[in-house]
């Protein structure tokens, strides 16, 4: 099948939207606040939902179905458990940071412990950033791949343009108010795909055909670590994912751009309301895809679980709902990459650029600053886009590269709004050991045919290797966090600490009686 006219109508006037969006923002963008915070004037529900459109993205949009197809509901248990951490971030983050009237949220580290530790928290918050959008790239290279049949850089670069062109115009308003266009479109494309099967196929048989494999199941109960994903990894790792999902500088950016910090608060508490719904359907459209094609075998030509949702839409859809459906997933892909290249643009200039290069650098040079870097990363993401193509699916290849940094960076920030006693060094040392953790887990730890376990599995050989059962990859942010979290609390028993005196609202032990509002 060829797309229609209509189709093509469809992609080519959201991204004349999405632009135009840009430009019309682009007349408030004065100062770095504006571009970088929407002058912090923007509403809790526009904020709310923009933050959830960020963090959907392609890697949900076609990883979720793909999870549901291969597997079954477990994953969608994993994300609702990561819910559970709102109270925790509202209490132990968002009210510092609004307080503190924090541009970057690593400028909180520098003011609980030293330099250096905003330096390392900042530095893995990019490194994480730059591979979860390497991560997305890589789910929209697959989809453009299989329904246009066009080289996939370039569908990547036409994406990361597009995106990169509102975000520069516009700033912060600019993506948020488009994130929110993404969220509908993306949303709709999704009820539009199930309904589309369901009246293909008859609600009855396509719910037959879950249940007879068993793709409802949602709760495993094993304690054995190697199993994918159980009850235990979901409301242990899933809730550090959650965290750290609402707690790094893309979320907070958001959060710190509304009027008050009551605001704020409401934005957070957005989310669970509306991804809950959100995310039970693209598990709920993989199941779809899985009961269509086992009954209608003939029409599963496609190679891995990932594919399924495009092949979909590629063979099945008429009268521009593809079209709609491919706007959706440029926007999902869109809606990371303007978040991603802002947000990592703000930590260079207030993290770098500020603190080491020029300290009294004019609002304006920073400004202009903030803008190039959002094209030079733009150009670097763009530059990734088949680096992690793999055999495995996207959600689980994001959460092999981006997890270990989940755990490390919610540890660093534990550490200084929780504790009292952490101190630099010991913050310092003790991430680093909580990677080094994350490291051995993922490749020393192995579990034999026997059921015994080799802590050096990297001494053996492939042969061997390959009969092993390592680690669930969704136990890496838990375990970070872990070895982040209680290595530094240790170490920094027998180091140099601050006074209590001058960590004033700073702690959750030392706030003052009008921080506590």
């Amino acid at each position: 099948m060829e797309f229609s006219f209509v189709d093509y109508g469809a992609i080519i006037l959201y991204a004349l939207v999405v632009i135009g969006l840009g430009a019309w923002f682009g007349r408030e963008q004065r100062t770095s606040t504006d571009y970088l915070l929407a002058g912090r004037s923007m509403g809790w529900i526009t904020v709310g939902i923009s933050q959830l459109a960020s963090l959907l993205s392609a890697i949900s949009y076609l990883g979720n179905p793909g999870e549901g197809y291969q597997y079954d509901l477990s994953y969608l248990f994993f994300t609702l458990c990561g819910f559970l951490s709102v109270p925790i971030v509202v209490h132990f983050f968002l009210n510092f940071f609004y307080r503190l009237e924090v541009t970057s949220i690593y400028e909180y580290l520098e003011r609980r412990f030293n330099f250096p530790t905003r330096l390392l928290a900042s530095t893995i918050f990019i490194a994480a950033r730059l591979a979860w959008m390497a991560t997305i790239v890589t789910a929209v290279s697959l989809a453009m791949e299989t329904l246009t049949g066009l080289d996939p850089s370039l569908c990547i670069v036409l994406t990361t343009a597009i995106a990169i062109v509102y975000t520069l115009i516009g700033g912060m308003k600019a993506i948020i108010w488009t994130d929110v266009i993404q969220f509908f479109l993306f949303t709709f494309g999704l009820v539009g795909a199930i309904a589309l099967i369901l009246w293909k196929d008859g609600t009855a048989p396509v719910i037959d055909k879950v249940v007879a494999a068993d793709k409802f199941r949602m709760f495993d109960w094993s304690l054995d670590p190697t199993v994918r994903i159980t009850v235990w990894t979901s409301i242990t790792a899933g809730v550090v994912v959650g965290m750290a999902n609402l707690t790094d500088q893309v979320s907070m950016q958001r959060y710190l751009s509304t009027k008050t910090i009551r605001d704020a608060r409401k934005a957070v508490w957005l989310k669970p309301f509306l991804a809950t719904p959100v995310s039970t359907l693209t598990m709920l459209l993989g199941l779809a895809l899985f009961a269509h094609y086992q009954l209608n075998p003939e029409l599963a030509t496609f190679e891995t679980p990932d594919k399924a949702f495009p092949h979909f839409i590629l063979t099945e859809m008429r009268g521009g709902l593809a079209g709609v459906i491919v706007a959706a997933i440029f926007a999902a892909a869109m809606s990371s990459i303007d978040s991603g290249t802002h947000t990592v643009s703000t930590v260079c200039v207030e993290d770098y650029y500020k603190r080491l290069v020029r300290p009294t650098a004019p609002d304006r040079e920073c400004f202009r600053l903030a803008r190039i870097l959002t094209v030079a990363w733009g150009i670097v993401i763009a530059g990734v886009a088949l680096w992690l193509a793999g055999d495995d699916t996207i959600l689980g290849t994001m959460y092999s590269v981006v997890a270990p940094f989940f755990g490390c960076a919610v540890g660093i920030f534990l550490l200084g709004t929780a504790t009292r006693t952490a101190s630099p060094k010991g913050v310092i040392i003790g991430s680093l050991l909580g990677y080094a953790l994350v490291l051995w887990v993922s490749h020393g730890l192995l579990q034999l045919p026997d059921g015994s376990w080799e802590f050096t599995a990297w001494s053996l050989e492939e042969s061997q290797y390959a009969l092993g059962k390592p680690i669930s990859k969704f136990w890496l942010s838990f375990v970070s966090l872990t070895g982040t979290v209680v290595c530094g609390y240790v170490l920094s028993l027998g180091l140099p600490r601050r006074a209590e005196h001058s960590l004033r609202n700073l702690t959750i032990w030392d706030l003052d009686a009008t921080s506590k509002e």
